[in-house]
């Protein structure tokens, strides 16, 4: 099937989209934004503008990657990139006024609330939830299935699993409740609760679900975050 296109959107010729889009009225999607399927634009989205930084008057707007099955809330912005491209997962759910920065990387199944900000460089782990107006500083990463409190302000690497608020921000505790309903079993949660207070590494035993692949893919994350300092 087609794409729902509002006669008050403006998609670029240059986009490449799948099927079974819905572009709502006053949406904006660049040349440069290739998108999946399934996906939903409500109004006065803008994907795929220039960067924010100082070469935005310099450099025409990078690309955009979008996966399937994403709903972007009113007024929710992706920028293109600057070096790399800004990429969305699939099924992640950005809210009203949601920002994702240029060059930033969204993972599946995220969530960012209303207002919630990325900066530049940010790379935000899978199924992690940032809660409203949570704003994540650049060149920084959430690890998988963290979950950030609201107005948080976040100035440090988070880890995976973990509930982390405040201002600066801090991991408090391991997301137990978010865990649980990604289907870990007991067994598992307790390695990793152990993991998280220190009392010992990362767990060596067979695991039901492989989440120990969240560790490496967070190592990975950093590295690639801290590579990129100094681009803007």
């Amino acid at each position: 099937m087609g794409n729902f296109i509002h006669p008050t959107a403006t998609v670029d010729a240059g986009a490449q989209l799948g099927d079974e889009n819905y572009v709502g009225p006053y949406c904006i999607v660049g040349p440069n934004v290739r998108m999946g399927s399934g996906n939903r634009l409500e109004a006065y989205v803008s994907i795929g503008t220039a960067a924010q930084h100082r070469d935005y008057f310099r450099k025409p707007p990078g690309p955009v990657l979008i996966g399937d099955h994403n709903v972007l809330r009113e007024y929710a912005t992706v920028n293109g990139g600057s070096i790399a491209t800004t990429t969305l997962g699939s099924d992640c759910k950005l809210l009203i006024g949601a920002h994702i920065g240029h060059d930033a990387i969204v993972r599946d199944r995220c969530t960012l609330s209303n207002n919630a900000t990325l900066s530049g460089h940010t790379i935000i782990g899978y199924g992690a939830n940032l809660g409203l107006a949570v704003v994540v500083h650049q060149y920084l990463a959430v690890g998988a299935l963290a979950m950030v409190g609201m107005n948080s302000t976040v100035t440090r690497d988070l880890l995976p699993f973990a509930v982390a608020y405040g201002s600066p921000c801090e991991s408090k505790k391991i997301n137990r409740a978010g865990l649980e309903r990604s289907g870990v079993p007991a067994g598992d949660l307790a390695l990793f609760e152990q993991w998280f207070e220190g009392v010992r590494g990362a767990p060596e035993a067979p695991l039901e679900h492989d989440y120990r692949r969240f560790l490496a893919e967070f190592a990975a994350d950093r590295k690639a975050c801290r590579g990129a300092q100094g681009s803007d």
